[in-house]
């Protein structure tokens, strides 16, 4: 059993895949403010067809909703320079403060910036790919290649080389 921050991509795929429950079931699971109620509406099938996601209804029993104040985030995201700032959303800046704060936590995602942001931020080894996720979680599923390790890893070495040129964040 993981401790895991989710973002909404993986959110979405868990619902696209029908494992959304399994995943909350075999690991404690947190969701940041921002993605709960901001971010994750709906997603669509294979057919196109729209399904709505409602998690709001869940808090407390399947997983908790974690927060920081907007101060907070407002000094979290002035951390790293313009270019980059401005690739990650609201929800994965919030989501990467709770991460900062918390040396317990995973945060599973596959958006490209965040992943970088994690090895940015120094916390490596507090990521985990969904496809690591679902292995541990005792789920096997043929998922598309930015759910693999292969591809977290490629993106965490991009987050360390810029952290050691001393890109993405301000001096």
């Amino acid at each position: 059993m993981h401790i895991v921050l989710l973002d909404a991509d993986v959110i979405i795929d868990l619902h696209i895949f029908h494992i959304w429950n399994q995943i909350v079931d075999k690991n404690k699971i947190y969701i940041s403010s921002i993605i709960l109620r901001q971010e994750v509406y709906f997603y669509e099938d294979y057919e196109r067809i729209r399904h709505n996601i409602d998690l709001r209804k869940d808090i407390g029993s399947k997983f908790c909703e974690i927060s920081v104040s907007a101060e907070d985030l407002k000094k979290f995201s002035q951390q790293f320079d313009r270019i980059f700032e401005v690739e990650l959303h609201e929800g994965e800046k919030e989501a990467l403060k709770i991460l900062q704060d918390n040396n317990e936590i995973l945060f599973c995602t596959f958006d490209k910036a965040a992943i970088k942001a994690i090895a940015l931020l120094g916390k490596r080894e507090q990521g985990i790919s969904f496809e690591k996720l679902l292995k541990s979680s005792g789920i096997t599923k043929k998922t598309e290649l930015k759910h693999t390790e292969k591809y977290f890893k490629k993106y965490l070495d991009e987050g360390s080389i810029m952290r050691i040129q001393s890109r993405g964040i301000k001096k």
